[in-house]
């Protein structure tokens, strides 16, 4: 007999039980089909099958069925988390750390985590810092601090999307402390880019060359384009607040022709860019160059701007 046979023996087996029995026993029919269609990558189809086992176990009662209750949105949560739907994973998964408190699961931290990732991704910065806030509490209670680092830079992204730097600074800090503590290098270095971006935002230029540039060294080594042109962006901006025009102009150059050259259509980025250059101009009293400078910055706004409108049609 062939896997595929086998399948669709198990699925027909499945549905006769859920149509042959009532409560947990076609219920649990339920979270199995939910299953194999989640294998199967059928994820709204898995989906339905869980949101009916979801009811069936509520009517039968939550205080019976509180692994059952979990386990299924957890299964609710990672559907829609395929879908794409970050706000509903949030909303499934605190259902099921709700349940995991009464069942009494151990790694809360994990779930707390996933729930923080989800609602971090549907724009709810507040709720995912909570949830990552929360995570470090029972980190320390099960004493898993090698996880510090993890919920530490999630806030951090957290308070920078709120605009809130120096509090994100702070929360990079202690992430980066922790990594170090665990040899974690990579993660270390992705701090160093976060601290930069965020004291370029507070325009603190010694701040952002400190750790800008040690992470541009292994970025470098890395051959992370994206952090490479990022970072001399950051840089280029911070030699400019010092008064170094041409340092800056050479970084700001460079990053600009490396994001050409990857093409990929970083619109924003090379209007920053632009807009950071024709300052320089203007400050070397070069005003033609920065006049041509704001007019490429019109042009490329004028094609971003043409490119979002075909993407929609």
């Amino acid at each position: 007999m062939s896997e595929e046979q086998t399948i669709d023996e198990l699925t027909k087996e499945l549905w006769q039980r859920a149509a042959n029995n009532e409560g947990s026993i076609r219920a649990d029919a339920y979270v199995a089909l939910g299953q194999m269609a989640f294998d199967q990558g059928k994820f709204k189809e898995s989906l339905a099958f869980c949101e009916t086992a979801k009811e069936i176990f509520e009517q039968e009662g939550k205080s019976e069925y509180q692994r059952e209750i979990f386990d299924v949105n957890m299964g609710i949560s990672k559907n829609y988390e395929k879908l794409e739907r970050s706000q509903e994973a949030a909303q499934a998964m605190g259902i099921a750390i709700e349940a995991a408190k009464v069942i009494e699961i151990e790694e809360l931290d994990d779930l707390l985590r996933d729930q923080g990732r989800y609602w971090f991704s549907a724009g709810q910065y507040e709720n995912s810092i909570a949830c990552h806030q929360e995570a470090i509490v029972q980190t320390e209670m099960f004493l898993r601090e090698e996880s510090f680092g993890i919920d530490y830079f999630n806030i951090g992204m957290g308070l920078f999307e709120l605009g809130r730097y120096q509090e994100s600074i702070d929360a990079y800090l202690k992430s980066r402390a922790a990594f170090k503590a665990s040899d974690e290098i990579t993660s270390v270095v992705d701090c160093d880019f976060r601290l930069a971006e965020n004291y370029a935002e507070l325009k603190e230029p010694i701040n952002v060359i400190h750790y800008g540039q040690r992470a541009l060294d292994f970025f470098t080594v890395l051959d992370d384009y994206r952090k490479i042109w990022t970072l001399k962006y950051f840089l280029g901006c911070a030699h400019h607040l010092l008064g170094d025009n041409e340092t800056a102009g050479r970084l700001l150059d460079e990053a600009r022709n490396l994001a050409q050259a990857m093409g990929w259509k970083e619109w924003e980025f090379l209007i920053k860019v632009d807009e950071e250059l024709a300052k320089i101009y203007e400050s070397n009293l070069m005003h033609a160059q920065a006049a041509e400078m704001r007019r490429r910055v019109a042009s490329i706004k004028e094609l971003a701007a043409k490119d979002v409108t075909d993407e929609a049609a």
